[in-house]
C-alpha cells in the first residue's frame, strides 16, 4: 500500500508539473501547433518554469504578498479549470500518441522510477549543498516567498544566490504537508527523472522520433549523470537544465515565428515570444551559470535564424524579434538580475587578496583543475564516450546541424571552464567540473541524432531498421536501469535516524544559541563543511555549528574568517587540548560527533576527546555522542 504521504507528494508534484503549462497552452493554443507528446513535454517544462517567474515576480511587485498552501492550490484549481474549459472539446486529442510516443512515455516513467527507488533507503539528502537547499526551502515555506537573507540561521545576505528551485520545493512542502528536507528530495527526484525531456523534444522536432527515443534513453538510463546528482545535492544546477533544452528550443521557434509568419499571425507569435521569455528567465531565476552555460546555444541558434531572415531579405522582423524576446527575458530577470551582477563584480573587484600563497594555488588545483581522470566519473562512461565520439563523427560526416551546433556548443563550454587560465576574476565564474556534469545533455542529442542519421541511411527499410533501433536502446535501458537504481555514493549521506534522535536531545536539553563544534572537512582552504550528520544541526535543531553552510562566500568576510577559525580548531581537536580551549575562547559549548565515520579518514573520537581535553560526555546513544566542552 503507498503511505498517505507518498500518495500526497505524488499527487502535488502531478499538479504542479502538469497544470500550469497546459493553462498556457490551452489559452494560447500553441499546443495545435505540437505533436501529442510534444505538448506534453512542453507543459511539464513550461510549469517547471512558472514557479521561480512568478514567486521573483510577485516579490519584486508586490513585496507586502505571502503565499501558502491555500493559495498556492487555489491557483492550480484555477489553471485546472481555465484547461478543462478551453480543452473541454479537445481533450481526447492530447491523448492520441503513436506506438513510438507510447514507448517514450514508458522510458520517462523508468527514468523516473530509477531515480525514486535509488532514495528508498534514504530519507534525507545528501552531501553539503543539501543544508542550505533544505533551510531555503524552509525559509521559503515558512515566510511564504523568496528569502532576502539566510537569518535566522546565518547572517547570510541572497541577493547573489538563485532561489527559484525552493519556488518549486517550498510549494511541495506546502501541498504535500512534508519537511523541507523531504519535500526538496522528492522534488529534485522528480527533476531527475525528467532529465531526458527536453533531448526528447529537440530530437523530436528536428531531427526525428527514433532519434528522440534513443536520445531520452541515452541520458535517462545509460548515463549515470544525472543521477549521480542525488549524491552531491547539485539540485540547483540540475533544474535549470531540466529546462535548458525546452527553452533553447521554444526560443528558436519563436524567432524563427518572427521570421516566417510576421506581421500574418501576430497573435501567434506574441505567444510563442511570451513563452520563450518565461522559459530563458526561468533557467536563469534556476541557476545562474546554467544561464551562462544555454546562452552560447541560444547565441548560435540566433544567428543562423539571422543569416536564413538576412539571405531571404527579411532581416527587420527577425531583429524585432530578437529584440522583443530578449527585453522580455531581461523583465522576467529584473528582480534578480541586477542585485546579482552588481554583487558579483563588487565581489571580485573587491576581493582581497590573498597573503597565502599555497592556500591560492590550492583552491586553484581543487576547484579548476580537472584531470582526465575524471571525465569518466564527471561525464560519462569510457563505453558512452566512445559511442558518443562515433556519433559525432556520423553527425558530421551527414552534415547534421544540430550535431555541428551541440559540437561547437561543447567547445564553447570547455572554453568556459578553462576561462580561468586567463586570470580574469570577472570571467573565472566556473569551473571545467560544472561544465563536465552537465555535458549528458549534448551527448544525448548527439547519441539520438546518429541513430535517426543511421536510420535513413537504411532508408529503403527504414521501418524495419527504426524499429530495431529502438528495440536495442529499450534492452540497453533496461540493463543499464538497474545501474541508475543503484547509484549511491553512501558516504555522502550524513544523516541517520539516531542522528534524529540525538537532535532531538539537542532542542530539548541545550540553549538555544548553543554553538556545536562537527566534525568538518575543508573542500577548499576557507570553505569548510561538515562529514557526519552534526552539519545538520542548524537545520534540526536551529543550533549554529562551526561548519556554517556552504553559501558562506556570500556573508561578510568577518563571520566567514570566523567560522573558518572555528573549523581549523575543530580539525585540531584530536589529541590537542590547546585546541578546545581555543573552541571554547570562539563560543564553542559542545562538540557533536554523529553515528557515521568521517568520510575523509580523519575525525574526532570520544575516546581522544575526552582523554585529552577537558570535556564531559553528555549523550551516548546508538554510536552518536554529544559532549559539554568545559575549559576554564
Amino acid at each position: 500500500m503507498i503511505p498517505v504521504t507518498a500518495l500526497r507528494a505524488v499527487i502535488a508534484l502531478t499538479g504542479m508539473l502538469i497544470l500550469p503549462g497546459w493553462a498556457a497552452l490551452s489559452l494560447s493554443n500553441l499546443w495545435r501547433r505540437w505533436d501529442p507528446l510534444q505538448r506534453w513535454v512542453l507543459a511539464v517544462g513550461l510549469s517547471i518554469a512558472f514557479y521561480p517567474v512568478f514567486f521573483y515576480g510577485t516579490r519584486f511587485v508586490v513585496p507586502f504578498l505571502t503565499l501558502g498552501p491555500y493559495k498556492m492550490g487555489a491557483l492550480l484549481l484555477l489553471f485546472a479549470a481555465v484547461i478543462g474549459w478551453r480543452m473541454r472539446r479537445d481533450w481526447r486529442r492530447q491523448f492520441e500518441l503513436d506506438r513510438f510516443e507510447w514507448i517514450a512515455v514508458v522510458v520517462f516513467g523508468l527514468t523516473i522510477f530509477t531515480r525514486f527507488w535509488i532514495i528508498r533507503h534514504q530519507p534525507y539528502p545528501a552531501w553539503s549543498d543539501s543544508l542550505h537547499h533544505a533551510l531555503l526551502t524552509r525559509l521559503t515555506a515558512v515566510q511564504g516567498q523568496l528569502p532576502r537573507t539566510m537569518e535566522p540561521y546565518f547572517p547570510i545576505p541572497l541577493g547573489e544566490y538563485h532561489l527559484g528551485l525552493y519556488s518549486l520545493t517550498a510549494t511541495v512542502q506546502w501541498l504535500a504537508q512534508v519537511p523541507a528536507h523531504t519535500a526538496l528530495l522528492w522534488t529534485a527526484q522528480a527533476l531527475n527523472g525528467l532529465c531526458g525531456l527536453g533531448v526528447y523534444l529537440v530530437l523530436d522536432r528536428r531531427v526525428g522520433r527514433v532519434g528522440a527515443i534513443v536520445g531520452a534513453v541515452t541520458v535517462g538510463l545509460l548515463s549515470h549523470q544525472p543521477a549521480l546528482y542525488v549524491n552531491w545535492g547539485r539540485f540547483t544546477q540540475l533544474s535549470a537544465q531540466t529546462i535548458l533544452l525546452i527553452a533553447w528550443l521554444v526560443t528558436s521557434e519563436a524567432l524563427e515565428a518572427w521570421r516566417c509568419r510576421w506581421p500574418e499571425e501576430p497573435a501567434n507569435v506574441l505567444w510563442q515570444s511570451v513563452l520563450a521569455a518565461g522559459l530563458t528567465g526561468a533557467v536563469f531565476l534556476l541557476h545562474f551559470r546554467v544561464a551562462a552555460f544555454y546562452l552560447p546555444l541560444l547565441a548560435i541558434s540566433t544567428a543562423w535564424v539571422l543569416w536564413k531572415a538576412y539571405r531571404e531579405g527579411r532581416l527587420g522582423p527577425i531583429v524585432r524579434g530578437v529584440v522583443a524576446v530578449g527585453l522580455a527575458s531581461l523583465l522576467i530577470v529584473a528582480p534578480a538580475i541586477s542585485e546579482a551582477m552588481s554583487g558579483y563584480v563588487s565581489s571580485v573587484v573587491n576581493a582581497a587578496p590573498s597573503s597565502e600563497t599555497s592556500e591560492i594555488s590550492e583552491t586553484v588545483s581543487r576547484y579548476y583543475d580537472f584531470p582526465w581522470s575524471t571525465v569518466p566519473y564527471l561525464v560519462a562512461s569510457i563505453w558512452l564516450l566512445g559511442l558518443s565520439g562515433l556519433s559525432a563523427a556520423m553527425g558530421l560526416m551527414r552534415r547534421n546541424k544540430l550535431v555541428i551546433a551541440c559540437l561547437v556548443w561543447i567547445f564553447i563550454l570547455y572554453l568556459m571552464g578553462k576561462a580561468h587560465t586567463l586570470r580574469v576574476p570577472l570571467i573565472s565564474f566556473t569551473n571545467l567540473g560544472a561544465v563536465m556534469i552537465m555535458l549528458y545533455l549534448p551527448i544525448g542529442v548527439v547519441v539520438g541524432s546518429a541513430a535517426e542519421e543511421a536510420c535513413r541511411m537504411c532508408l529503403p527499410r527504414w521501418r524495419r531498421t527504426s524499429s530495431a533501433v529502438v528495440a536495442l536502446a529499450l534492452i540497453g535501458g533496461f540493463v543499464t536501469s538497474h545501474a541508475r537504481a543503484a547509484d549511491i555514493e553512501p558516504y555522502r549521506f550524513f544523516v541517520t535516524e539516531e542522528d534524529v534522535a540525538a537532535m532531538q536531545w539537542i532542542r530539548q536539553n541545550t540553549p538555544e544559541d548553543a554553538l556545536f563544534a562537527v566534525n568538518t572537512y575543508f573542500w577548499l582552504p576557507r570553505a569548510p563543511h561538515g562529514t557526519d550528520a552534526g552539519y545538520w544541526i542548524p537545520y534540526f535543531t536551529g543550533r549554529p555549528t562551526t561548519a556554517g553552510v556552504m553559501l558562506l562566500n556570500l556573508g561578510s568576510e568577518e563571520y566567514h574568517s570566523y567560522l573558518v577559525e572555528a573549523s581549523r580548531a575543530v580539525e585540531k581537536v584530536e589529541g590537542d587540548k590547546e585546541s578546545v580551549e581555543t573552541l571554547r575562547r570562539l563560543g564553542v559549548a559542545y562538540l557533536y560527533l554523529g553515528k557515521k565515520d568521517s568520510f575523509s579518514g580523519a575525525g574526532l573520537s570520544v575516546t581522544d576527546v575526552v582523554d585529552t581535553a577537558r570535556t564531559t560526555l553528555v549523550y551516548q546513544e546508538a554510536g552518536v555522542s554529544i559532549l559539554d566542552i568545559n575549559v576554564e
